[in-house]
């Protein structure tokens, strides 16, 4: 008898532990665990859990993008009235210095057609006037400093100030008029340079992809052109030098003087991608 009850008591001390070890996996089904940095349940094996791999600091910091600008005017000077359309296609790539802050450098090509009417003043007080149409290809270099001013719907919207600097040449090429005593006589190309503060508008689809619209009609800075002539009779070579200081733009200013006339607007939007 005793011997049975000693076979007894031994086979219910070797239970307990199983009985212990089956109640903790059950309950264990619905806890959780952390694992090198990952949230698992102990029905996942440490086998079967990829640890975290952290993006490469050029992945972080890095992004390119594209935009494209596209412009429809109607401007109106003391002699001439121009009307036209441009669009341009613009490539950038650029580096977050820190949160807020962006260094950026886009290099992108325009086309332009534009039409100009010229009206001139004979001694009879007479008016006639020339039409010509000027096609442009032109390229230019702009680096860039962004700065974040304020984010928006759980940082899906953020407003930016930028300011860039930009120096391009511009090739124009009269296809149909008579350039005599115009602008365009002689004329080989256009030196193009200037800066400009503009406030720029991003939407952030994801972490990778972000929408952004510019203002550049509310910018602020100043624009430079020096134009290269060479005298058809001589062949002797001359530049013209002008500059404009842009308040709101120069669009702006058009839109204004004009009257607000239709037709007259512009817009340039793109997409920046993070890897």
């Amino acid at each position: 008898m005793n011997r049975l009850y000693l076979m007894i008591a031994t086979a219910v001390l070797c239970a307990v532990p199983v009985i212990a070890q089956d109640d903790h996996i059950v309950e264990g089904l619905t806890s959780v665990a952390t694992i090198a940095g990952e949230t698992v349940t102990p029905g996942d094996s440490v086998a079967s859990v990829a640890p975290v791999k952290e993006l490469p600091l050029w992945k972080q910091k890095f992004y390119y993008g594209y935009s494209f600008d596209i412009y429809f005017h109607h401007d109106t000077k003391s002699n001439e009235k121009e009307n036209g359309w441009s669009i341009a296609v613009t490539p950038e790539i650029g580096w977050r210095l820190k949160e807020r802050l962006y260094l950026g450098l886009r290099v992108g090509g325009a086309y332009q057609d534009s039409y100009t009417t010229y009206t001139y003043i004979k001694e009879d007080n007479t008016t006639f006037s020339e039409d010509i149409r000027v096609m442009h290809g032109s390229w230019e270099v702009t680096p860039y400093v962004r700065y974040r001013l304020k984010t928006l719907f759980n940082n899906k919207v953020g407003i930016w100030l930028e300011a860039h600097l930009y120096t391009g040449m511009d090739f124009p090429r009269v296809m149909d008029g008579v350039v005599k005593g115009t602008d365009y006589e002689g004329l080989q190309y256009n030196l193009i340079y200037g800066a400009q503060l503009s406030p720029v508008i991003t939407y952030r689809f994801n972490r990778k992809s972000t929408f952004q619209i510019f203002f550049s009609i509310m910018s602020l800075g100043y624009s430079g052109t020096t134009r290269f002539y060479k005298d058809p009779l001589t062949g002797e070579r001359h530049n013209e030098y002008s500059n404009d200081v842009i308040i709101f733009s120069g669009k702006l200013k058009n839109l204004i003087a004009n009257q607000f006339t239709p037709g007259l607007y512009g817009l340039k939007f793109g997409v920046m991608h993070n890897f």
